[in-house]
């Protein structure tokens, strides 16, 4: 399987992110030959290893992308904010960015004749499931900024493959977590509270989520970098299995060998009605089409997590 990705030139955007560096080094381990655009001018990205070129790069200058991505035959696209509790703050931000500079990216794509996308959008544009697990053909319904920029910029791309026949696979990873997270991402707070010896306030223990690994979601969107398919395809990207707040607080504590009471303090992050209790992934057609599953247990993934410097 390696060598489908030998010498194919990809475009990465938001390579010194979270995501990018862990995506661009997989990619390049499988033979690919790598543009990371890691941001704009000016701004602090991590370096990502592996990468045969590396520019900044405005997601809204088309032609700083149209130059970052000369020669490119597919583009991962990462690019963007990744808080949900942040957009409520600056939603123009993450309309600007999400959807806007998806807007920008795609006409670069369509100058520099690059006939394939893979974007990495998020489950939050599934809100409030009404079922669970939730799969690909449920109704989107934004609740907050955020999954309303990415639902803005996955009808881009469909549009897209409509009118200029751009093949498009969009992944909604669910909660992707690991090395290189933000301090304030869920997992890395507990983290920080659990190495210091604190207590372990959190927010809310009751939200169930789908915990995936960074290095899993890679290996996604290598598995999409490789897909042949036609038009717009869309793929869940988690692992099937819910785990409460609590329960990841539980679980880390137990890794480490502590004993620090666990609390909720019941402050509100997300306004009115937007927080979502419970959202899990249905990922059987990435089973069954990408032939990609995720291959990292939730308490192997924390143990890394916390092993790494970064974690």
């Amino acid at each position: 399987m390696s060598t489908e990705l030998t010498n194919l030139r990809i475009g990465v955007t938001g390579a010194g992110g979270f995501l990018g560096p862990v995506v661009c080094e997989t990619l390049a381990r499988l033979g690919a030959r790598v543009q990371a655009i890691v941001g704009p001018p000016g701004e602090a990205a991590r370096t990502p290893r592996g990468a045969a070129s590396i520019a900044q790069a405005d997601i809204c200058d088309q032609a700083a992308l149209r130059k970052a991505l000369a020669d490119a035959e597919v583009v991962v696209h990462l690019a963007g904010p990744a808080s949900v509790a942040a957009s409520f703050d600056v939603p123009e931000r993450y309309v600007r960015i999400h959807t806007g500079g998806t807007a920008t990216l795609l006409e670069a794509c369509r100058a520099n004749r690059i006939g394939k996308v893979v974007y990495v959008s998020s489950a939050e544009v599934y809100g409030r499931p009404l079922r669970s697990p939730v799969d690909e053909s449920h109704p989107l319904s934004a609740r907050s900024p955020y999954a309303a920029a990415k639902i803005g910029a996955e009808k881009l791309l469909e549009a897209h493959t409509h009118a200029h026949d751009l093949r498009a696979v969009v992944l909604r990873p669910f909660s992707i977590y690991g090395p290189g997270a933000s301090p304030q991402s869920l997992i890395a707070r507990i983290i920080g509270l659990a190495r210091q010896g604190y207590p372990i306030a959190l927010r809310d223990l009751r939200p169930v989520r789908d915990y995936c690994f960074v290095a899993d979601l890679a290996e996604a969107v290598a598995s999409a970098c490789r897909f042949e398919g036609q038009g717009l395809e869309i793929f869940n990207i988690g692992t099937m299995q819910g785990t409460s707040v609590e329960q990841v607080a539980n679980l880390v504590l137990e890794i480490l060998g502590g004993d620090q009471p666990i609390s909720e303090t019941r402050d509100r992050e997300r306004p009115g009605t937007s927080e979502i209790l419970e959202l899990i992934a249905d990922n059987r057609r990435a089973r069954e089409v990408l032939r990609w599953e995720p291959a990292t247990p939730l308490r192997d993934g924390l143990r890394m997590a916390l092993e790494s410097r970064e974690g």
